[in-house]
């Protein structure tokens, strides 16, 4: 129940991919992990331990076993951090029958129906200009409700229970405030700075650009820069950019007559967020007997296609790989270089990786869209996924893998296959699987209500996923030593 608990208590603290890594970033620096920059030298040893992200939104965990050699294999985690949600749009002010509303976009597949009603905040980046004129990045969590998306009365809407499909451009839009009110604030606000200004006038042409705005004027309601600004503790006029997500406020907590639920938000995927690097730093006991390099990859962007610079489908996991390799190789042999040695295709052959993202736990009151004889019950155990069309990366060689960690970890595990007449989801597994050509396998804690506005598992799975974890991180160099995949 204390994992658990603490997976809640990680999932109340980051609304956005932003505040995952922030919150996956405190969770390392506890367990003395470093920071390294991409701009900068790495020079790496056996049983060093450090971290570093990519657009803030990715994370890569790394810890070197203390018995590594050059050519060795990695064992890999790979999770995301974002989870669907609505986005604020860069021109939101949208104002309509007496109300100041705010455009946004649909990340992602999400149940959009589940997000009415909701009371709602923002989160996310900001770009904020600091005096000196260099820009900064702060990250915003607003913890109280700003918005409501609400409902159309049954009384004008009565098909609401036969079909409900709302337009994502017109029906989507969260109400931040009335116009009046609106209105009121920004009058008195405009007589207090007359004020100011016939007192306290620009002295130079700095000073007058200062006063202006950086967020173009009619980009967002006014009452919405003033609450970021006061979040931020800065000028409405230092404000930049916005880079905000629609976050439901109603916290993660546990649920059921037995406290044996999980409600929560984003538990696809912060629950496998969460449960990877617990895996890893649980493992850090046994890292000095490891030949192996243990890592824990967390990405955005998953839930749209993985297209994008820190996303699973680029070019960077490929490029991370080969400079640990290279850097491994060269406190081994000095300046040689690595490259001669082929020592990148050697590791890629040597390594495994789990792709670890939620899966359908069956509903009772719709078992009939499962397949009969797979269907993921709760408390039974971490869910191995397969998958013919490769939509999942699990084939019978790293199944295998994965049911001798469960064995030696003491894990039960349960399989999912999606029925023939529905499509298939699809994970970074893949993805991964084919630009590294390394062997892998999907797996994740079973759940309900994925991608809803707010979803549900059960207890067991948190302390199950982190006791794979781990013990995938302690035992697969042992096991593979027993197995090839040529």
């Amino acid at each position: 129940m204390a994992q658990a608990r603490e997976l809640i208590s990680f999932i109340n603290k980051s609304p956005s991919p932003f505040h995952v890594v922030r919150s996956v970033r405190d969770i390392l620096a506890g367990h003395g992990f470093q920071e390294l920059h991409e701009d900068q030298v790495w020079k790496l040893r056996p049983n060093d331990y450090f971290y570093v992200t990519k657009n803030r939104s990715s994370i890569f965990a790394v810890a070197v076993g203390g018995a590594y050699k050059p050519g060795n294999g990695f064992s890999i985690i790979g999770a995301h951090t974002d989870s669907p949600c609505l986005r604020l749009k860069p021109i939101s002010e949208r104002v309509k029958e007496g109300f100041v509303q705010l455009a946004v976009e649909t990340y992602g597949g999400g149940l959009w129906y589940s997000w009415f009603d909701r009371d709602l905040t923002v989160a996310g980046r900001c770009l904020v200009r600091l005096p000196s004129g260099a820009l900064e990045e702060r990250l915003v969590h607003v913890n109280r409700p700003i918005a409501c998306v609400p409902s159309l009365a049954i009384h004008l809407n009565r098909d609401a229970n036969k079909a409900f499909s709302p337009n994502p451009e017109q029906h989507l839009a969260p109400i931040l405030c009335t116009t009046l009110t609106e209105q009121l604030a920004n009058a008195s606000e405009l007589a207090v700075g007359v004020a100011d200004m016939e007192s306290e006038k620009p002295h130079s042409a700095m000073d007058a650009a200062a006063s202006c705005p950086s967020v173009p004027s009619g980009s967002h309601p006014l009452a919405l820069l003033k609450l970021i600004a006061e979040e931020l503790n800065c000028a409405e006029s230092d404000l930049v950019e916005l880079e905000l997500y629609f976050a439901d406020t109603q916290p993660a907590c546990l649920g059921g007559v037995h406290s044996e639920f999980i409600h929560a938000p984003r538990l696809d995927n912060q629950f496998n967020a969460f449960a990877g690097i617990q895996g890893l730093v649980n493992s850090l006991p046994s890292l000095k007997e490891d030949s192996n390099v243990r890592i824990v990859c967390l990405y955005d962007h998953e839930e749209i296609g993985s297209r994008s610079a820190q996303g699973a489908n680029s070019v960077y996991t490929a490029a991370l790989f080969r400079r640990l390799t290279s850097a491994l190789a060269a406190s081994f042999e000095g300046n040689e270089s690595a490259e001669k040695y082929c020592l990148f295709e050697q590791t890629m052959a040597k390594s495994f990786l789990l792709s670890a993202d939620q899966a359908h736990a069956v509903h009772p009151s719709w078992p009939e869209r499962y397949e009969p004889a797979h269907k993921p019950a709760f408390h039974g155990g971490i869910v191995l996924k397969y998958n013919c069309s490769q939509n999942y990366a699990t084939s019978g060689l790293t199944a295998a893998v994965v049911r001798e960690v469960a064995r030696r970890s003491a894990v039960p595990l349960q399989e999912f296959v999606i029925r023939q007449d529905q499509p298939c989801g699809g994970t970074i597994g893949p993805i991964l699987s084919t630009q590294l050509g390394v062997p892998t396998a999907d797996v994740g804690g079973a759940q309900l209500a994925m991608h809803s506005c707010r979803e549900m598992t059960c207890t067991t799975s948190v302390s199950h996923a982190i006791a794979l974890f781990t013990g995938y991180f302690e035992q697969l160099p042992n096991i593979l030593q027993t197995m090839s995949f040529k």
